[in-house]
């Protein structure tokens, strides 16, 4: 079995001042007057905030037994997998003196993953046939959450300051019960490989041309939890 559920959230925001200095967001660039926009600022201002999530999820579960006694083998499996995203842009703009430009952009990324595998093994014999029964169950929760702040002043010198903060946080638990019946002499192993990892990425991109200034904002985060449960039973030692 091998369970892939993948969840993502793009968002796009840009960053327009009018001539009275007032921030306005848009999805798509807004035409304003040539003249009224230099008689205000002869400098525009984009800015561009590029948010791109993921989070994934790979299970594998594996059965083997060993030994030529008459088996059954009944194998119940639930994987449960939540995704949450959640991303915030604040940008605010002012303008005033022509003579510079001060720029602040600070990003926050707190992705979190939590992840439980439980495995419960049964061993017992019915007439002569041995039961084997396996109840696995992952559970894993994965939040992502990203806030923004751009804010665009006007100062004697053109400055730029960027920031971005990233704090993760993993938990994992891992519960394996196993129980042989009959008085049999079944061995039985579990491994279990539990793989929790993400990945957080930031780039600033600002370029001066014409009198203008762009400001490009890349945040991409991902989350991911990979785990592989095998069982063998080894059933060698009891009687055919």
């Amino acid at each position: 079995m091998e369970p892939d559920e993948k969840a993502k959230n793009d968002t796009t925001v840009g960053d327009h001042s009018d001539e009275n200095g007032a921030a306005e967001v848009t999805a798509s660039d807004e035409e304003r007057d040539i003249s009224e926009r230099k008689a205000a600022d002869p400098r525009d201002v984009d800015i561009g905030v590029n948010q791109d999530s993921e989070a994934g999820d790979d299970v594998d579960m594996a059965v083997s037994i060993i030994g030529s006694s008459p088996a059954i083998v009944k194998l119940d499996a639930e994987v449960d997998q939540k995704g949450e995203m959640d991303q915030d842009a604040e940008i605010a703009s002012e303008t005033g003196d022509p003579g510079g430009r001060e720029i602040d952009i600070a990003a926050e990324q707190r992705p979190e993953v939590d992840q439980r595998i439980e495995v419960d093994v049964e061993v017992s014999e019915d007439d002569g046939i041995i039961i084997v029964e396996i109840d696995a169950e992952v559970e894993d929760d994965v939040e992502i959450e990203s806030d923004l702040d751009v804010d665009v002043d006007d100062d004697d010198e053109d400055s730029l300051e960027a920031e971005i903060d990233q704090e993760t946080e993993t938990d994992g638990n891992v519960d394996v019960d196993v129980e042989i019946r009959d008085d049999l002499d079944a061995e039985v192993d579990v491994d279990i490989a539990a793989l929790i990892k993400t990945a957080l990425l930031g780039a600033v991109d600002v370029a001066e041309k014409n009198d203008a200034t762009d400001i490009d904002v890349a945040l991409y985060e991902n989350a991911a939890a990979d785990g592989d449960v095998g069982v063998i039973v080894d059933l060698s030692d009891i009687d055919a």
